[in-house]
């Protein structure tokens, strides 16, 4: 028996949106709900092409008109089995849309084309959300560009692109590309900092920044922490600066607006850059100098978050530098140079040699 739409209703989980409110289009999310079906359901629909996107919205979210679900609901499915479908257990629309080897076959040939037009294309596929992610290594010139890999998708790839159920450029590919992007000339440098310590009040005595693109040394120096303020012993410890060596140097006051003369609209990269930006800026707002866009979170990106998207884990690695400022800073950037680079857990095994029989 076809659902009647306030049966599908009264299963939403939220209120459903006015009439007026929905001819703008619902977004995923909210056209789940009105059809009472989880995400992973609703995204069958879509990859079997009985539901298709009026448009999106100005972030790229897809929006559903509430014409085209109410048409959906009327469709001869086991609406009852989708809405009661455990997470754990395989949808009852997985087929919906075609088998999932046929599936595993079209992504095969989209990969297998990249790499015959010389791109470092691979595949995988995670059982547990029943998924396919789709990555490619960046070229010299930075392509191709994920719109440019859709054009070659034959049509059930575009719809499982639009379901989430092909992900072109997952955590892996992102970084890559992200990366070459970084070190394109002009767009980014990395920075470090050594402090007294981690706190709130502890204070800024060295700083560098190199530029991302060709390595160059920005900016190097020592800063003077300020008046009755000395280095931990414990401190001295980990980067070896003693109150001896910064006794002469310019305060943070002084070295800051030559930092943001350096820095200008480049994104700041740093290692832990939550602790980066967390020191220049609290340092200078106890002097009560203007930290200007240090203080924006978007002016900064973190490599160590990048590191462990690469790499598939969510350790916070340490960057294994020298705990100076400018060695720092030039480990971080030879990690980013590596971050363009295919990672080795996404290589092919290794096969054994094997001897001819004799």
């Amino acid at each position: 028996m076809q659902p009647q739409q306030t049966d599908i209703q009264a299963t939403a989980s939220v209120p459903v949106p006015s009439r007026e409110r929905t001819e703008r289009g619902f977004g995923p999310e909210q056209a789940a709900r009105y059809l009472g079906l989880h995400r992973r359901e609703f995204a069958y629909l879509i990859e079997a092409g009985l539901l298709a996107p009026v448009g999106r919205s100005s972030t790229g979210t897809l929006r559903f008109a509430a014409s085209a679900l109410d048409a959906v609901a009327a469709a001869p499915l086991d609406w009852a089995a989708a809405r009661s479908a455990e997470a754990r257990c395989p949808s009852p629309w997985r087929e919906l849309a075609g088998s999932a080897s046929e599936r595993a076959r079209l992504v095969d040939g989209v990969t297998a084309a990249l790499r015959a037009a010389g791109v470092d294309a691979w595949a995988r596929y995670t059982s547990a959300t029943d998924r396919w992610t789709l990555d490619w290594a960046p070229s010299r010139g930075g392509g191709p560009r994920r719109e440019e890999v859709v054009e070659l998708l034959p049509l059930r790839l575009v719809r499982a692109v639009d379901a989430h159920r092909l992900v072109l450029l997952g955590p892996v590919g992102q970084t890559m590309h992200w990366a070459h992007d970084m070190l394109q000339p002009g767009v980014a440098c990395v920075l470090d900092v050594e402090t007294t310590g981690l706190g709130p009040t502890d204070r800024v005595i060295e700083v560098a920044a190199v530029d991302a693109h060709d390595g160059s040394v920005l900016i190097d120096t020592l800063v003077h922490p300020g008046p009755d303020i000395t280095i931990p012993a414990g401190a001295t410890r980990v980067h070896g600066i003693t109150d001896s060596m910064v006794a002469s140097a310019r305060p943070w006051s002084a070295v800051l607006p030559e930092v943001l003369a350096t820095v200008d609209r480049r994104v700041v990269l740093a290692y832990n850059s939550d602790f980066d930006r967390r020191m220049t800026v609290g340092h200078a707002r106890a002097l009560g100098v203007d930290p200007s866009r240090l203080h924006s979170a978007q002016a900064w990106q973190c490599l160590m978050k990048r590191r462990s998207m690469w790499l598939g884990t969510t350790t916070r690695l340490r960057l294994g530098g020298r705990h100076r400022a400018l060695g720092d800073a030039v480990a971080a950037r030879d990690l980013l140079l590596s971050l363009r680079e295919r990672p080795s857990h996404t290589l092919p095994a290794p096969q054994p040699d094997r001897k001819p029989p004799e």
